[in-house]
């Protein structure tokens, strides 16, 4: 039987004291004590103390959900498992993609093939992995009805229209926004004519992306931009 999602979070968070030396209460006062200014320098931080890029994130995460676990709802929709002592190598594994809601069996199963084409395009980014996780979950921050639907090397990004895709490839991610006639700079830059993503409107602008500190909150306000010029 497949682990939910608010399982993984569980036994990660029951696994930390033996596999850091630290409750989650006392991580949680060790970030704040560190006062850093960004998210991105947390995970920083934790990944000094010896955390993988996914579970530091996690951690981050909880922290800026003060200190409260993020998939609490969900892992309370089924019985809590006895608390016992988590292996080592299932706490390092970064979490799968989170489940859909109960839906008619025939929706299910095309999510289901969705979810698996997604995590099949995810693998071929390699060493960015992480990085296209991480950027996923961080656009859902700001546009929460966002979908991300595979289409061979990259992910089609939208709501009632999408505004933008993710190129997939093993030595960088390319993010292309429908951003009109926003002026380009360093991090921007003007994309290639056409892509027809959105009401008749172009992929307009890509961002090169390499590094988790790219993902800021400059690069969320442009996708805020994008998604709302397309469908708001």
């Amino acid at each position: 039987m497949a682990t939910g999602y608010g399982e993984k979070e569980r036994a990660f968070i029951d696994g930390l004291k033996e596999n850091s030396g630290r409750e989650l209460d006392e991580w949680m006062a060790a970030i704040t004590e560190q006062n850093l200014p960004h998210r991105n320098d947390i995970i920083d931080w934790l990944r000094q103390q010896g955390f993988m890029f996914s579970k530091a994130s996690w951690l981050e995460r909880i922290h800026h959900n003060g200190g409260r676990p993020i998939y609490a709802d969900n892992a309370a929709a089924t019985p809590a498992a006895p608390r016992q002592r988590q292996d080592a190598s299932e706490i390092v594994k970064p979490p799968s993609a989170p489940k859909p809601e109960p839906v008619p069996v025939a929706s299910a199963s095309v999510e289901a093939r969705q979810d698996n084409d997604l995590d099949a395009l995810l693998a071929k980014a390699k060493a960015y992995r992480p990085l296209a996780h991480f950027l996923i979950e961080q656009i859902k921050t700001v546009r929460p009805a966002a979908r991300f639907e595979p289409r061979g090397t990259f992910i089609a990004i939208g709501d009632t229209e999408n505004f933008a895709a993710l190129g997939i490839g093993a030595k960088q991610l390319r993010l292309h926004l429908v951003l009109g006639d926003h002026p380009p700079d360093e991090i921007v830059k003007k994309g290639v004519p056409g892509g027809g993503l959105g009401k008749a409107d172009t992929l307009s602008h890509m961002v090169v992306l390499t590094d988790a500190r790219q993902v800021d909150a400059y690069l969320l306000d442009l996708i805020k931009r994008a998604a709302k010029k397309v469908n708001d």
